[in-house]
């Protein structure tokens, strides 16, 4: 059991997560766009890897949770998704979208070929997935570094934190640097 190839086929994948536009649930909620009772609209601009910018206009009507729905218009595609409203235990309701193509719950759209649908529907992965051990021990290098040094995500360690950070730092960074050089060596001895 668990030997080589023993596991499901992973089946074709369509691209990365990150390489399409997203309309986050979770954003329109932080951003005040999800109020039980009301209509609400705001403009969404995306720039994923394109050097023009996307921008949509969105229409969320929750205005009735049994036929709530988001509304979008714009530069995509004219298109409408179902909310589902599911009342929570304490009162309140927690909102999810309902996948145009599949008709699942999801908390995010993604902008893939014309049409909002989720992950799974558009069969998307996650780049880190894709990822061998050399660009992992990068990836871990460079969010050491973020956080050694502070940016908009990670506030800047101090005191003991950041001398265990510093040392967790460096210790990656030989890491990554050693499986740098095993690569080239390989390739190297290939030629």
């Amino acid at each position: 059991m668990g030997g080589i190839n023993s596991g499901r086929r992973r089946s074709v994948q369509c691209g990365a997560v990150e390489q399409f536009p997203v309309i986050d649930l979770r954003v329109l909620k932080r951003a005040g766009l999800l109020k039980p009772g009301e209509c609400t609209y705001d403009t969404l601009c995306w720039r994923n890897q394109d050097l023009d910018a996307l921008e949509g206009r969105i229409f969320v009507d929750l205005s009735d949770s049994d036929d709530a729905s988001i509304r979008i218009a714009g530069d995509v595609p004219n298109q409408r998704a179902a909310i589902d409203c599911v009342p929570c235990p304490f009162g309140g309701y927690r909102c999810y979208f309902l996948c145009p193509l599949t008709g699942t719950r999801c908390e995010q759209l993604f902008l893939v070929d014309g049409i909002f649908a989720s992950r799974k529907a558009h069969r998307l992965t996650y780049a880190s997935q894709s990822e061998d051990e050399l660009s992992r021990a990068r990836r871990k290098v460079r969010k050491l570094h973020r956080q050694v040094e502070g940016d908009t995500r990670y506030a800047r360690t101090r005191g003991r934190k950041r001398y265990a950070k510093v040392r967790e730092f460096r210790r990656a960074q030989s890491i990554a640097d050693e499986l740098y050089l095993d690569r080239l060596r390989t390739m190297a001895a290939d030629t």
